[in-house]
This record gives structure tokens, C-alpha cells and sequence, in this order.
């Protein structure tokens, strides 16, 4: 395909119509997109579908998915799948949004911190055989080691424009074993990962003299720095 003096001539949209099979419209796009990056690799297609950890659900129907797996799926008696998404798309209906997808409250509940599900559902086995207990440690002195875990946190937050939920965080949390001690935590709206743990971390071994200031707490925080067994 040829250019004249870099303007796209209808002779050159023809041509490449025809060799390429390329619509004017895209072709247009393409010619704005490379001249703002002036990179071959911007012509490349891109992805289609929602970008990886974008959601496309509205805030209320989120919250009216966390509030059924919470207080309905969440239970005793073990209520099947099935009736979990019969729930949402009732609630749904009722407050004039649209039921999500299957998949998508599948995604929801497997992202279920199983700790955490095992003990709102009283299943105390499974979690006592997912609960290191401090008895079986022998530490003899602080910061030699540390446990840590996740819980969501029960409350919603609100976006501070329009008071539309957002959604429940998750605390991860890190405990001196010697001490009982809380090292160090991180609180996100974002599901547990390597990145809540290593901020979680990264609290933990930093002095918590600035962070008391900042909040205007009193209250002394002495456990820092980096664990020595």
C-alpha cells in the first residue's frame, strides 16, 4: 500500500479495500493509531472481550451476589448451587437488575476464602484442619515467627459520590506466635494474593511509630523488623 505525502488518498483506501479487504472506517483507525504511537506493533488486533480483573457487573448487583452467598449459600444446611443462583436472579428481579451469569457467580463463590466458609458454615473439622494451632509451635520469643491469614471484613463499602456499594474487603492479617501480637496487616477490596500478603509483610517489619502519627493514635505498636528464629 502506498501513501502520498503521508495523507491517505482515496486511491490508497480503494487499494487496500481491495488487497486487504480492509473497510475505510478501519483503515482510518489504524492510520490514527500508528501516527500517535509511530509503532507497527499499535496495527496489531487487539483482544477482544473485558480486560483480566475488570469486571463488568454493576456495584449493586455485586453486592446482591455477596449478600447471598453470605446469608443464604453460606449456611449449615448446605444449600445446593442451583438454589444459590435461583436467589440471586430472584433478588435481582426484584430490585430491577439483571441476573448475572452462572459462570460469573461461579467465579464469585470459588474466590471464597475456604478457612473463612468453613467457619460461618460451623464445620469445625475443616477448620480445625485448616487452623495451625499454636500449641503445636514451640517459639520462645517474639518475632521469631509469624501466621497469617485472610478474612472478609462484614462491611460494605460505599463509593463516596453516589453511596453505590463496592463491595466487602478482605484483611490479611500477620500474628506473632510468641506474643499474639498483631505484626503487621493489609486491607483491600481485591480477593487474597502473593501482592495482600507481601504488603501484609511489608507492614509487619516497618516501624509503626510514622503510621501511629499519621492516624494520631497514642497507643505504642512495638513488634518490627525482619523475623529472627
Amino acid at each position: 500500500m502506498r501513501r502520498s505525502g503521508g495523507t491517505v488518498t482515496a486511491e490508497v483506501v480503494a487499494e487496500a479495500r481491495e488487497e486487504y479487504g480492509i473497510p475505510h472506517s478501519t483503515l482510518f483507525r489504524l492510520v490514527a493509531r500508528f501516527r500517535k504511537t509511530q509503532r507497527i506493533s499499535s496495527l496489531k488486533p487487539k483482544k477482544r472481550g473485558t480486560k483480566e480483573g475488570v469486571t463488568r457487573l454493576y456495584p449493586r448487583t455485586e453486592r446482591v451476589i455477596a449478600e447471598q452467598v453470605d446469608d443464604f449459600w453460606l449456611k449449615k444446611e448446605r444449600p445446593s448451587f442451583a438454589a444459590l443462583l435461583r436467589r440471586i436472579r430472584e433478588v435481582c428481579l426484584a430490585e430491577g437488575l439483571s441476573a448475572p451469569a452462572r459462570r460469573t457467580v461461579q467465579r464469585r463463590v470459588s474466590e471464597l476464602i475456604p478457612i473463612s466458609a468453613a467457619r460461618k458454615r460451623g464445620e469445625r473439622e475443616i477448620e480445625a484442619a485448616s487452623t495451625p494451632s499454636p500449641g503445636q509451635l514451640s517459639v520462645a520469643k517474639p518475632n521469631a515467627l509469624w501466621q497469617i491469614d485472610h478474612t472478609i471484613v462484614d462491611v460494605i463499602v460505599v463509593d463516596e459520590q453516589y453511596r453505590q456499594p463496592i463491595g466487602r474487603p478482605v484483611l490479611t492479617i500477620a500474628i506473632d506466635v510468641c506474643t499474639r501480637m498483631v505484626a503487621g496487616f493489609h486491607l483491600s477490596l481485591e480477593a487474597p494474593s502473593r501482592t495482600s500478603v507481601g504488603l501484609c509483610l511489608l507492614h509487619a517489619v516497618y516501624d509503626k511509630t510514622a503510621w501511629l502519627d499519621e492516624r494520631g493514635i497514642e497507643i505504642p505498636w512495638p513488634i518490627a523488623g525482619v523475623m529472627s528464629g
